[in-house]
């Protein structure tokens, strides 16, 4: 179960090195990029940059600059955002940001606890309870629509009210972290309570000694803005994808092969419906196809175990160099040689 860290507990995390300089994402490019000083940034990515059509090299360099700073200082932002919350958002529905098991679906809560019980196998889980999209890619009906409704609602009130938040990663624009919109409680119990015996029967190589931090955010999908996301995996062990809502078509979320697998012909799309999660390893590719019109509200909790991803950084492929992080970091706990 989740370090009593993420609930202010006595348990540490930290970041690997990596997550100042790698994977910087180049939104008009669609490349990510790795950026360790100049001359090695535009060795390795001057002329990719140029056949995609770039026109000014000191943009592009000052994006990525701005990017390693925003990184550099996220952690320090993240407290005040979340402290300037705290102490001046008025929230429009209160009651969300409790956990409750009746703003789940039954079926839902009776998947979880199958799960927890460990009396069926997987296969049998499965065919009870999951629509399978693809190679260990499932949905099933999470969130009641009361509950998703006020949450959109919450999500326009925030946006309107709060000018200072942290977006959620470089390819995300439209989104808001859930420390700073004070719905953590919700977040830690409901895997805690939930999300956690799934994530170990079903992916329990990923699970590994259980899942102890998490990564949380709201996502947007909207004409003029987030529209698509990229080709990526996530940083993770698990992800579970709940879709708010609302009105919308297109936004299909795709997946391929396993990150390190090479081209198998893996294919297959989910498609959003209000209240319905979709769950998958975090190290699956996937990207999300263009939004054809509407807005798409979703919920995203990256699922850590620090007993895996201790042993080789997802990001960066090597035994991770921890950087100290205020919060839960990206997962990562010690003892692991160096620490800055």
């Amino acid at each position: 179960l989740l370090s009593s860290s993420t609930s202010g507990g006595m348990n540490k995390f930290y970041r690997c090195e990596c997550f100042v300089s790698h994977n910087v994402f180049l939104k008009d490019f669609r490349l990510h990029v790795k950026f360790l000083n100049e001359k090695q940034f535009w060795t390795d990515y001057d002329k990719v940059l140029q056949e995609r059509g770039m026109k000014d090299r000191s943009n592009v360099l000052s994006q990525v600059q701005t990017e390693v700073k925003r990184r550099l200082a996220l952690d320090q932002t993240i407290a005040k955002n979340t402290e300037y919350s705290r102490k001046n958002y008025q929230p429009l529905h209160p009651e969300i940001f409790t956990f409750k098991f009746d703003w789940f679906e039954p079926e839902f809560l009776e998947f979880s606890e199958v799960c927890a019980d460990g009396l069926l196998s997987k296969s049998q889980i499965i065919k009870r309870y999951l629509n399978t999209i693809g190679t260990e890619v499932y949905t099933i009906r999470a969130l009641r629509r009361e509950f998703c409704a006020k949450m959109v609602a919450e999500l326009d009130h925030y946006n309107s009210k709060v000018l200072e938040r942290t977006r959620p990663n470089t390819m995300n624009t439209s989104g808001v972290v859930v420390e700073e919109l004070g719905l953590l409680e919700f977040v830690n119990s409901s895997i805690q309570q939930l999300l956690a015996p799934i994530s170990r029967t079903f992916f329990p190589e990923w699970h590994g000694d259980g899942i102890d931090s998490h990564k949380s955010f709201t996502l947007k999908y909207a004409r003029g803005q987030d529209t698509e996301l990229a080709y990526h995996y996530d940083n993770a062990e698990v992800t579970f994808n709940f879709c708010l809502g609302t009105q919308f078509s297109g936004a299909e979320v795709y997946f391929t092969q396993m990150k390190g697998e090479g081209e198998t012909g893996d294919y297959c799309e989910a498609e959003h419906e209000t209240g319905v999660v979709l769950f998958h390893r975090a190290r699956h590719m996937h990207g999300t196809q263009p939004l054809l019109s509407g807005t798409r509200y979703n919920l995203l909790m990256w699922l850590r175990s620090s007993s895996v991803r201790n042993k080789l950084c997802p990001m960066c492929d090597s035994t991770p160099k921890l950087l100290s992080s205020l919060h839960m970091g990206d997962g990562f706990t010690v003892p692991y040689k160096e620490v800055t």
